[in-house]
């Protein structure tokens, strides 16, 4: 049986524990609210981009023969962007956005390439030794679209240079305060279906824009638009679900910490009563004994 003394120790230091996850569950839900107003921002503005990007592609024949909106070449390699988490005690968000990815590099059956946005990915992805050609990890609390420049200059330049042949987000989709799925979606070629919408084939409100200015030059500035607005819904739903994530991880480990400390302040409560009754006894004892002695 352990002593009061020890039993404090334990008492106070489940107590300090509470009062960490309580704070970090604090935290995780006001990021959580940023971060979910950012990615529902996002989803109307790529909705109308695409419509646009459609329009535009059946104005010119032209448009039907580039490579970007080909099918994707099986013969090159594949580049992933894989957004994943930059801390623990997230719960199953980041053990379920790794299976995702795994399995679509195996699916894939080419070499494989990544850009990284997160940590914990990138270093689940340096020791399993796969090629990582740029790490935005920085980027993974990005407040803007603009902020992501760079990254969609790697990832279009290089699909038009051929170095590979086709481009896939892999991150987690935000739904609901209980429901976040990791989403595999086609960034490049935009040859397949893009949100959930009509492929590229089927025009949305065809003729129903009016454009100024030279369309190859709009169509290029869109597609970098788009690229990027694409980046910036995955890395902000990603970063709700993680958030969403590690506040219902610290709900429960609150909750259990109470249910802790609950059964240790009880025994310790056994215990104290039973130090006190002994000497009690031992006090009666002794009393006992001088009365004979006498």
């Amino acid at each position: 049986m352990q002593s009061p003394r020890e039993m404090q120790k334990r008492i106070q230091t489940i107590e300090n524990i509470g009062q960490l996850t309580r704070a970090l569950q604090a935290v995780s839900a006001s990021q959580v609210r940023t971060s979910r107003v950012l990615a529902d921002n996002t989803r109307a503005y790529i909705v109308l981009a695409w419509q646009i990007l459609a329009d535009l592609y059946h104005e010119r024949e032209f448009y039907h023969k580039m490579k970007i909106f080909d099918s994707p070449d099986l013969s090159k390699p594949a580049l992933i962007v894989f957004i994943s988490a930059d801390r623990g005690l997230a719960g199953s968000f980041p053990t379920n956005i790794f299976k995702t990815v795994i399995e679509l590099d195996r699916k894939l059956n080419v070499p494989v390439q990544y850009i990284t946005i997160g940590k914990k990915g990138r270093d689940m992805l340096q020791r399993r030794r796969k090629k990582i050609i740029a790490d935005f990890s920085e980027l993974s609390t990005v407040s803007s679209f603009h902020d992501l420049k760079a990254m969609a200059a790697i990832v279009l330049e290089d699909f038009e240079k051929g170095l590979f042949g086709q481009a896939y987000i892999v991150y987690t989709e935000y739904e609901s305060m209980s429901k976040f799925t990791p989403t595999v979606k086609q960034l490049l070629p935009f040859s397949d279906s893009v949100n959930g919408e009509q492929e590229i084939s089927t025009p949305f409100h065809r003729g129903g824009c009016i454009y100024e200015g030279d369309p190859d030059v709009i169509m290029h500035s869109l597609l970098t638009r788009f690229i990027r607005m694409e980046l910036f819904h995955a890395i902000t739903s990603s970063k709700a679900s993680e958030h969403t994530s590690r506040m219902l991880a610290m709900n429960q480990a609150t909750e259990n910490s109470e249910e802790i400390l609950a059964s240790l302040n009880l025994e310790f409560n056994k215990i104290r009563q039973l130090r006190i009754t002994n000497d009690i006894l031992d006090i009666i004892g002794g009393s006992s004994a001088d009365c004979q002695h006498f």
